[in-house]
């Protein structure tokens, strides 16, 4: 698997804010659960490549990001699988 930093250049370039990509990396190389909340947008061509990403990268963790509707917030949680 690719080191935090390569993961996480490959997250920007998906369009995830360096905050998402930076927390989403580390859950990815070190199998983490997280959850979070910020204001960075998500939209489903980002969470679609992520899936791409991780399916052929190998990652088993699941992602889920709902948008809190009228806050402009997003809630991501992260479960790492053992």
């Amino acid at each position: 698997m690719a080191a935090k930093e390569e993961v996480q250049d490959k997250l920007v370039a998906l369009g995830f804010s360096e905050t998402d990509a930076e927390a989403l990396a580390d859950c990815l190389v070190s199998n983490k659960s997280l959850s979070w909340v910020n204001t960075d947008p998500v939209n489903k061509a980002m969470l679609d490549g992520l899936g791409a990403f991780m399916k052929e990268g190998g990652y088993v963790i699941r992602v889920s990001v709902q948008e809190v509707p009228n806050r402009g917030k997003y809630i991501w949680d992260v479960e790492g699988k053992d």
